[in-house]
């Protein structure tokens, strides 16, 4: 390919939105050692959801656990589960019961369908996207998070800051924007 050709490549290439620019900041800020995962995506082409380990990423192509096999991508959304019947465990689970909770904590009593409502208490929702991400596991619709992962992001944030990797913390908001990423909202 030529000078040219590759100039004419690039004046025809689509420009990035700039949600979709802060989207890509973010995924790269993200990828660590410490078993968070990352999801690339823009919001305009979500067609192209790669979801991968950190190590997947950072080699650059799409890796799961097996050799010839696709990480399962096709995360639902929370107000999804609150409507759907096809729960993969009893929704009359605490959500402590999956998640630690400090004592006297709203968290630890509500169950998991009701977490799923919007909650004044529940901090940039990330009650509701955690307890979509333990459902969107246990029901094999995402394969690239574990429980244990999404629990230890839920133990990070509970004193403080989730850090995807040294020196990058996350608030719950931020972790909220990541777990979001993994939920595909076209299919609901």
């Amino acid at each position: 390919m030529n000078n040219q050709d590759q100039q004419a490549g690039r004046d025809a290439a689509p420009s990035i939105t700039a949600h979709g620019a802060a989207r890509r900041r973010f995924a790269r800020a993200g990828v660590g050692v410490t078993g968070a995962l990352v999801t690339i995506s823009s919001k305009a082409g979500m067609a192209a959801d790669i979801c991968t380990s950190p190590s997947g990423s950072l080699s650059g192509g799409l890796q799961s656990q097996k050799p010839d096999s696709v990480a399962a991508c096709a995360g639902r959304s929370p107000g999804y589960w609150k409507n759907h019947d096809g729960w993969p465990v009893n929704k009359a689970m605490a959500f402590g019961a999956v998640f630690t909770c400090d004592w006297g904590s709203p968290y630890s009593t509500c169950l998991l369908e009701d977490i799923l409502k919007p909650k004044d208490w529940d901090k940039n929702a990330i009650g509701r996207h955690l307890a979509a991400t333990y459902l969107n596991i246990r029901s094999g619709r995402i394969s690239f998070l574990t429980e244990r992962q999404i629990q230890g992001i839920w133990d990070d944030l509970r004193v403080g800051y989730y850090h995807p990797k040294p020196g990058v913390d996350w608030d719950a908001e931020d972790v909220v924007k990541y777990l979001e990423g993994t939920m595909d909202t076209k299919q609901e």
